[in-house]
């Protein structure tokens, strides 16, 4: 794909996650992992791409979800944060120190932040990356934030149309001036952040089919999931946290 691209012969062993978010259906992302797998095998890299419902699947009580995709948006390590240990959890299951890849739409954004922290605390993982799609906004901690890649929806114009996106909140207060405090909308907002002009809305990043396919007859998933493994290629290898546990 460009010139930092992983080389084949490596064979590198990653861990790839698919993180959901609230209400979505099991069989949602079928055609995004057959996406991801292949991508993963083009840049060299020897995985199985999985999917995680950190909130449940569109079974569950919408009002659950949303409730617990909260405790994951608060900055605090310590918090309330049902959804980032589920992920956790599962992890450890099946990695063993390999490279995460920790792709979330929606709350499963949220959640995969969550879940990263966890693991790196644990010194489970030395290698990460963590994309978020379509997510609300979770405060990054200054350690992660070159490790996080925040994708929102934009109009041909360039302005946002996800209204999730707009949820949640990066501000913190900061020193200004003669040491006066000042509202820093951005203090605690990943290092990139992008704007992708997708069809449809909140739930339509990753579609695949009519009408979520452009005049130059490119999809949705085709467009989203392109930038983001640029991203993940360009990005790679990046030096981990040095600190332990943050609060």
């Amino acid at each position: 794909m460009n010139s930092m691209a992983i080389d084949k012969s490596m064979n590198k062993q990653i861990r790839v996650y698919l993180l959901a978010g609230v209400a979505t259906a099991p069989n949602f992302f079928h055609r995004c992992c057959e996406t991801l797998q292949a991508l993963c095998e083009q840049s060299g890299w020897n995985t199985q791409v999985e999917v995680i419902y950190p909130y449940g699947d569109n079974s569950r009580s919408l009002f659950s979800q949303v409730r617990e995709v909260g405790g994951d948006l608060v900055y605090r390590f310590n918090g309330f944060r049902i959804g980032g240990k589920l992920v956790a959890d599962q992890i450890r299951e099946t990695c063993n120190g390999e490279p995460l890849i920790l792709i979330g739409h929606s709350g499963g954004g949220a959640a995969a932040y969550q879940a990263a922290r966890i693991l790196v605390n644990e010194k489970r993982v030395s290698e990460f990356k963590i994309v978020q799609i379509g997510s609300p906004k979770v405060p990054i901690h200054p350690d992660y934030r070159a490790h996080v890649f925040y994708v929102h929806a934009i109009d041909q114009d360039g302005r946002f149309k996800d209204p999730i996106t707009r949820l949640g909140s990066w501000g913190g207060w900061s020193r200004a001036a003669y040491f006066l405090p000042q509202w820093n909308r951005r203090k605690y907002a990943p290092e990139h952040i992008e704007g992708i002009n997708v069809l449809g809305g909140h739930a339509d990043y990753l579609r695949h089919d009519a009408p979520y396919i452009d005049e130059e007859e490119v999809s949705n998933l085709d467009k989203t999931l392109k930038r983001i493994w640029q991203w993940v290629l360009d990005s790679i290898p990046r030096v981990m946290p040095s600190t332990d546990a943050h609060n």
